[in-house]
């Protein structure tokens, strides 16, 4: 930040939507050399003014500079020309090319007519290598990476563009610890050539960490710009919400009793579970962590219908059941709120109403027909007044909402289908702090309701703040069932790296 003046400002951005004002007047400076962090809860504007940088829309009112130069987008490509990259948290890549076909797509080593695939793989070779990458074969395709390494590639993809202003969405959310490191040492070395990076995050341990300054927006307005040195996580989670904040998870213990809903005996899911036994009681919020891989998604998507391979026993309320798809799992009381909710959870391009009825369709027959009726909307705008959805209407497209609201649609969802067992993968995964409170509060209301939950999660903060009981999970087996209070943070930092299973084993 050496410089005297900065690489981009952007002054008085305004953007309207339908019905809303997305941005109002809002500006920000970001210097050569910085890494930027950009704050805010879902729907506060943070998306919508990047997407305003990088040409996907065109300035309504306001002015972008570089170097003091004023700039018009009229295309993604016209920002990417001006040395701005952007990776969104959808990813970009085609599953069936390569890693080195994707990375120079339309840029291809040969030119149009004959590509030289070995000059390709070269390049996307030095390029990785250069960024620290070591671990992925350049000729695998994409689609058989994991979604950790699919999300270093797109990063590579645009940083083989060579940007001055490198735009991160979120980049951290499906990265583990290793991965999360690597990404930052990558970061930290484009810093030191330069390069500007704008860092969207509601990981303000990281923040903290990495960033040298950070602008909060909330509700389509700019709060404010501040240096992060010597600056509180409590403090900027303040900033950020608008409200003091003086315990985020008040954690009171649910009202367990002595019934168990759920057991598991012997699961094992092809290679990635082995011999998991636990169960769930009436009203208990089951925490279960372990490292990315550890096993813990594929051990409950299973009890939702999701995995092959899968052998060992289930029973609901004593008696045995098949899981044998979700449909079925349904039928059984069983809820899923899956961490791919775009991808799994919602029909983005239906409205708010058809996704939160979906399951439910049978209860707003007449006659044997379905109809649209006074009843189903009633519910529908019983559980968005409940649940404190953000939307224009139930006509609402869910694809529109923020991703906090989008999570409360599926819980919704589930909620209005009357399930008693809700499993919720990565929670709050990408959700702002505002939204994560909301979520926490309607699990612990509904475990006092007598519903009872699964929390997957690798956010060792989160299990312990939401959780009864915690299972960790070491390479596809549980390690440990532990109650909440007798478990501390670095006691599960410890079980998640193996410690537990390595005393087991000696």
């Amino acid at each position: 930040m050496a410089s005297v003046e900065p690489i981009l400002t952007m002054d008085g951005i305004t953007k309207h939507f339908p019905g809303l004002v997305a941005l109002s007047r809002v500006s920000l400076a970001i210097w050569p050399g910085e890494i930027h962090a950009l704050l805010g809860q879902n729907g506060a504007g943070k998306s919508t003014l990047m997407k305003i940088l990088s040409g996907v829309y065109p300035v309504e009112e306001g002015t972008i500079s570089i170097y003091g130069r004023a700039v018009r987008f009229n295309h993604p490509r016209d920002a990417l020309r001006a040395g701005i990259g952007t990776v969104y948290q959808d990813l970009s890549l085609v599953p069936q090319l390569s890693v080195a076909a994707n990375i120079f797509l339309g840029r291809e080593a040969g030119g149009t007519v004959v590509i030289d695939e070995k000059q390709n793989n070269l390049l996307a070779e030095q390029l990785l290598h250069q960024l620290g990458i070591e671990n992925i074969p350049v000729q695998m395709r994409v689609s058989g990476l994991p979604l950790a390494h699919q999300q270093l590639v797109e990063i590579a993809k645009v940083v083989s563009y060579r940007p001055r202003i490198l735009v991160l969405d979120e980049p951290t959310a499906a990265l583990a610890e290793e991965e999360t490191a690597l990404l930052f040492r990558l970061l930290h070395g484009l810093r030191e050539q330069g390069i500007a990076i704008i860092f969207i995050s509601h990981r303000f341990k990281e923040v903290l960490q990495h960033c040298d300054r950070a602008t909060v927006l909330r509700n389509g307005t700019l709060v404010k710009t501040v240096e992060l040195q010597g600056m509180t996580e409590e403090a900027l989670i303040e900033l950020t919400i608008g409200t003091p904040i003086e315990a985020f998870f008040q954690h009171v213990a649910a009202a367990i009793n002595a019934e168990t809903v759920l057991e598991v005996e012997a699961l094992s899911v092809g290679r990635a579970v082995r011999n998991a036994s636990f169960s769930l009681q009436r009203g208990e919020i089951l925490g279960i962590t372990g490292l990315l891989g550890a096993g813990q998604n594929e051990l409950v998507r299973a009890l939702f219908g999701l995995q092959r391979e899968v052998s060992g026993i289930v029973r609901r309320r004593d008696q045995p059941v098949l899981v044998s798809s979700p449909r079925r799992a349904i039928e059984l009381g069983i809820g899923l709120l899956t961490e791919h909710r775009k991808r799994e959870g919602l029909i983005l391009d239906l409205d708010v109403r058809a996704n939160m009825t979906l399951p439910s369709l049978f209860n707003f027959r007449r006659a044997g027909l379905f109809v649209r009726n006074a009843r189903e909307r009633r519910a529908v705008k019983s559980f968005i007044d409940r649940m404190h959805i953000k939307a224009n209407s139930p006509c609402t497209k869910v694809g529109t909402l923020s991703g906090g609201n989008q999570q409360k649609v599926i819980l919704a969802r589930w909620l209005l289908r009357d399930l008693d067992v809700l499993i919720f993968i990565a929670p709050t995964q990408g959700i702002d702090v505002g939204a994560k409170a909301e979520i926490y509060q309607q699990m612990r209301a509904l475990t006092h309701a007598g519903k009872s939950i699964i929390v997957v999660s690798e956010d060792l903060v989160e299990v312990l703040g939401v959780s009864d009981r915690i299972l960790v999970m070491y390479r596809g087996q549980i390690v440990q069932d532990v109650p909440r209070s007798a478990v501390s943070e670095t006691q599960l930092l410890a079980a998640i790296q193996g410690t537990v299973a390595e005393r087991a084993a000696s």
